[in-house]
């Protein structure tokens, strides 16, 4: 039944990255600037993935800093897409003991139709928050890991040994590179794992412990999107710093959906999640409007945002030198905004949410 339940999800791409520690608004003599308490962010190409040994310690810390977006990110697209099959076949166990798997998919169905496309990367974060709260780590990361030695390392393959804080257990990382000359984690395993199974194998001598995980300690929930004005600043900021991860995760469920159906059919040898592939698509095109002169939302529908319930949405024109744009926002289950189209005005033939290229 629980199996039966996943598979209607569909696509299996992946969603994540993180924002900017000062956003800086437009459309005044004397831009806003929005100051947001999130950390500074590190996009992949931030990433120390240079040789095995970082990119285990990158994936370490992201663990410690319960950042499941980054972690994500850091495992081999392989991994990604097989990790994503599994879980559109509603077999969840290479992420979590089969003990917790009836608790990540109740946290599933809660979200059902809520904020977030259901792919396989914000799969994984529910899993990994979950597994935060209520034990259930297959390899619990949460605490560190100590004795980390590279065993054996040619240029198709590299096994890193380690001990988990947590309960003292030996660990594996197995990895692999990538066309772009940097190290991905293929799968993590315990000493009764299956390298087959992946990402995480092995069932735990000691279970790990249960651990306090606030809504707050999610970086993406401190990205300002508090009204239409602040959303927008947010998204010239991240457009202007090239943290399109950051964008996907501020699209709402239609313009995710949108992306994921555009991108689900182009493979790319570096990444199997939805997020990322955006991310590199738009780093090689560039983004399709130039948001440098972006004006202000109108204070009439500044004022009509106000009657805004969550899950309507909001259409308004926004100057941007000569013309301006066509923006469609809508409002989220947290009173957040978030962005579902962004096209020139007049341009009826612009996909939704804007031109990938």
């Amino acid at each position: 039944m629980m199996r039966e339940s996943l598979r209607h999800w569909g696509t299996v791409l992946f969603a994540v990255s993180l924002g900017a520690a000062v956003l800086t608004g437009c459309g005044s003599d004397e831009p806003d600037t929005v100051e947001a308490t999130f950390t500074m962010p590190r996009t992949y190409e931030q990433l120390d993935l240079a040789s095995p040994e970082a990119t285990v310690d990158e994936f370490i810390s992201a663990f410690v800093r319960r950042d499941y977006v980054t972690a994500a990110l850091i495992l081999h697209p392989d991994t990604q897409v097989t990790m994503a099959a599994a879980i559109a076949a509603g077999d969840l166990s290479g992420l979590v003991t089969s003990g917790l798997e009836a608790a990540v998919v109740a946290r599933i169905a809660v979200e059902q139709g809520g904020d977030h496309v259901l792919e396989a990367g914000r799969v994984f974060e529910i899993a990994m928050e979950e597994a935060m709260a209520n034990g259930g780590f297959h390899v619990d990361l949460a605490s560190g890991a100590d004795g980390l030695t590279l065993r054996s390392s040619d240029q198709f393959t590299a096994v890193v040994d380690g001990i988990l804080a947590t309960n003292g257990n030996d660990v594996v990382f197995e990895l692999a590179p990538t066309t772009d000359g940097r190290w991905r984690i293929r799968s993590v395993r315990l000493a009764n794992g299956l390298p087959s199974q992946i990402p995480f194998s092995g069932t735990p001598s000691v279970m790990a412990p249960e651990r306090r995980i606030e809504s707050t300690d999610v970086w993406r929930s401190t990205l300002p999107n508090s009204d239409p004005q602040e959303l927008l600043q947010t998204v010239a900021a991240l457009i202007g710093s090239g943290d399109h991860v950051s964008l996907y995760l501020l699209l709402d469920t239609t313009a995710q959906q949108a992306v994921v159906d555009r991108l689900a059919s182009e493979p790319d040898p570096n990444h199997g999640l939805v997020a990322s592939r955006l991310d590199a698509r738009l780093d090689t095109v560039g983004f399709a409007v130039d948001l440098a002169g972006l004006g202000a939302v109108p204070s009439d529908i500044m004022t009509t945002s106000l009657q805004v319930g969550p899950g309507e949405a909001l259409t308004f024109l926004v100057p941007l030198g000569d013309d301006g744009l066509d923006v469609t926002l809508s409002r989220d289950s947290t009173g957040g905004w978030r962005l579902r189209r962004m096209v020139p005005i007049g341009d009826i033939t612009a996909p939704s949410p804007f031109v990938i290229g």
